[in-house]
């Protein structure tokens, strides 16, 4: 799935909360007409990889390359308005938490001014050899940490 992020300005400084649109195709809904759940969940995920590629870098395809991985290793989402065919959302992306070996996001749909579903996930930094937790290093803790809104 190929999406172009775009972010939303905001009247903070020093970044805009970061913004992937996301269009709704029609292999994303269900016999139901609305979107399959672990689609929003794969949406969730490009959002982040959009995020990572853009304000956390290098390229998310690069570090994985490199034998760091994120995987999630929990992930709680409520879904408050159907999603359908043809919509286009918005979803936003907020650095919750940074751990020593952990990362948590939180996601907000939306479509306008309606929020659509919200999400929360928690991906640990793992060596893709053994698969085994390793501490953030200091520069990627660094970045994640310059997105976490301040108190």
């Amino acid at each position: 799935m190929k999406n172009t992020p775009q972010t939303t300005p905001s009247k903070e400084r020093p970044l805009p909360p970061f913004v992937l649109r996301v269009p709704v195709m029609f292999h994303d809904v269900d016999a139901a007409g609305t979107a399959y759940y672990p689609r929003l969940i794969d949406f969730c995920h490009c959002a982040f990889e959009a995020l990572f590629n853009e304000r956390i870098g290098p390229s998310y395809a690069r570090v994985i390359g490199g034998g760091i991985g994120f995987p999630s290793v929990h992930f709680d989402i409520d879904f408050i308005k159907p999603i359908r065919h043809g919509d286009v959302i918005e979803i936003g992306v907020r650095v919750a938490h940074v751990g020593r070996t952990s990362v948590g996001l939180e996601f907000d749909a939306r479509r306008g001014r309606t929020v659509l579903f919200r999400a929360k996930n928690v991906v640990v930094v793992v060596d893709l050899k053994t698969m085994s937790a390793r501490p953030l290093s200091a520069r990627l803790r660094r970045r994640f940490l310059a997105l976490q809104p301040k108190p």
